[in-house]
């Protein structure tokens, strides 16, 4: 049997476990491949460690439903989360190198307003950016021009957002006020926000989560009490209309 490339990034377990593969590794004295995985389901308290697989565990197939299965599926749909990145980066890990990530952190770089698809990613867009779209929002108060945002209008809604969330922080996202400041505002990263507030990474990063889910359904009522959706929304084109562009 051909043997199987393993690759940073997400898998599914059999029994529909995530895990993140951080990268491959040889044992020094046997030469066996050895994969290095963290746990990625936010399931676990102790979910900041690192556990190991020996290659041939990890690429084997198991009986499901009678029928054989790979033991771990490749997730290659799912998008790395940057967080994931820096965690394993700042434990000493190399970056994926299908999938290098570089830190953007310059108010001058173009930002691209509700461009989201869903309300969870729309409430994750407005917390990761919000120290630089403050940044921005200052540097254009005080240059009189508009830098990072294309227009008046994507001015205008960076602003609202910004608004709404320091608005809930300070009513019904007060009990995530703390952590949001930590990753946040001041942009510790997760590993760094743990120490600062004295939890385990795990704690942090489903904190992390639910303050995403909170937030998404504020946002969400925000656009229902307003009467409109300020989600990305789907170009429609009639059979017609492609087939001119096509031509």
């Amino acid at each position: 049997m051909a043997e199987r490339r393993v690759f940073s990034g997400y898998y599914k377990r059999c029994d529909g476990k995530p895990i993140f593969v951080v990268r491959v590794l040889r044992d020094i004295d046997t030469g066996e491949a050895i994969v290095v995985c963290k746990d990625a389901s936010f399931s676990r308290e102790d979910n900041e460690h690192y556990y190991l697989i020996h290659y041939a565990s990890f690429c084997e197939k198991v009986e499901v439903d009678g029928e054989l299965r790979d033991k771990y599926v490749r997730q290659t749909r799912r998008e790395i989360d940057t967080s994931i990145v820096r965690e394993v980066y700042e434990d000493g890990f190399p970056e994926p190198k299908s999938k290098r990530f570089t830190y953007v952190d310059d108010e001058y770089e173009d930002r691209f307003i509700r461009c989201s698809k869903t309300y969870y990613d729309y409430a994750k867009d407005i917390c990761e950016n919000y120290r630089m779209d403050l940044q921005r929002y200052r540097l254009i108060r005080e240059r009189k021009q508009y830098i990072g945002v294309h227009d008046r209008d994507e001015y205008r809604a960076m602003c609202e957002d910004l608004i709404f969330l320091q608005q809930s922080l300070k009513t019904v996202l007060h009990d995530y006020a703390e952590i949001f400041k930590k990753r946040f505002s001041e942009g510790l990263s997760i590993r760094k926000t743990a120490d600062a507030l004295q939890m385990n990474r795990g704690v942090v990063e489903r904190r992390q989560a639910a303050l995403y889910r909170a937030f998404a359904q504020l946002l969400q009522q925000r656009d229902e009490a307003d009467g409109v959706c300020r989600l990305m929304q789907k170009t429609e084109y009639d059979q017609r209309d492609i087939e001119d562009l096509l031509e």
